[in-house]
């Protein structure tokens, strides 16, 4: 009789086979998530492009239909030692006037233009109709198109009542503004500087092609701001206009010359009006001529002060 032969047992695992395989598992996940997240900013990056090439647009068609650029913003409530102080204040951003060549007449036909959109005033200047409540319901959502999605916020709330909409309600930022002069307390003075330190946008602007003197592809016409960018952490809202945020300029630099991205760009009281970005080495500026280009944090800030006016004559370097 044959005798049985014992069965042989499986084996498994042993403790240092396991600590191995999760080892190489954590190995190829630290080599992988990098590329992930590189592949997740690129995508953002682009999507910021993009949405700063739709607003050139805009402000083209905007130009072919009135012959004129739209104001960077309306009647500031912080105009009082102005030379041309308003009769009321607006406190209009000049984008709310880019929302029919944005997808968006229904919100833009809701509007009360004989309303404020922003309740701050100083030196005793009214709100434009009174309180802007209004308003304030119809603009009080976040508009994607002025949003950069790789800067984390906050978006729509606010640590100080000059950058609320009437009632108290938080307003809603925007990464993208003008290049205008930073000098907040000025109304209706565009028309009055000489050719030479105008830039494109201002209160009351009104810039045309021809006015472009440097040439089309030579001056900036928007950029990317971050939305706590400005003193106490308040960017200027899609809508309206608050207390120091005219527009922004590219030659407004920190002490070192440089456009400072992402965290290193601190929101300080001296920062009011510079411009910044959550994207790494620079940030996006889009050009009177409707391109997009990518501007190195360490451009030079002569480069960048010629770029923000229309007509210094001056020649620029190489930027691109």
């Amino acid at each position: 009789m044959e005798q049985e032969r014992p069965s042989k047992k499986r084996r498994g695992f042993t403790l240092i086979e396991l600590l191995v395989v999760i080892a190489i598992i954590a190995i190829l996940i630290a080599l992988l998530l990098p590329a992930v997240q590189q592949a997740r900013e690129a995508a953002r990056r682009s999507t910021c492009k993009n949405q700063l090439k739709q607003l050139g647009l805009a402000l083209h068609n905007y130009h072919d239909t009135h012959s004129v650029f739209p104001p960077g913003q309306v009647a500031s409530g912080d105009c009082g030692s102005s030379p041309n102080p308003p009769l009321t204040a607006m406190n209009m951003n000049g984008l709310v006037l880019l929302l029919p060549y944005l997808d968006q007449a229904a919100l833009y036909s809701n509007l009360d233009f004989n309303l404020a959109f922003d309740d701050y005033s100083s030196s005793g200047i009214p709100l434009s109709g009174g309180n802007a409540t209004t308003n304030a319901n119809q603009v009080n959502r976040v508009m994607t198109i002025f949003s950069c999605p790789t800067d984390p916020g906050p978006g729509g709330s606010s640590t100080s009542t000059t950058y609320n909409l009437p009632g108290g309600t938080p307003e809603h930022r925007t990464n993208y503004d003008f290049i205008s002069i930073r000098l907040h307390t000025e109304c209706n003075r565009w028309a009055t500087r000489s050719l030479t330190t105008r830039f494109m946008f201002e209160d009351g602007s009104k810039c045309r092609i021809r006015d472009i003197k440097d040439g089309a592809s030579n001056t900036a016409m928007m950029t990317e701001t971050r939305k706590s960018c400005c003193g106490n952490g308040n960017n200027a809202s899609w809508a309206g206009r608050g207390w120091v945020q005219i527009g922004l300029s590219l030659g407004q630099s920190p002490p070192n010359n440089t456009i400072r991205s992402g965290i290193d760009f601190k929101p300080r009281l001296g920062d009011w009006g510079w411009t910044g970005s959550w994207h790494v080495g620079g940030l996006h500026v889009l050009m009177a001529d409707g391109a997009v280009i990518f501007l190195s944090e360490n451009s030079d800030v002569s480069i960048r002060r010629n770029l923000d006016r229309i007509a210094d004559g001056n020649v620029l370097g190489e930027f691109r």
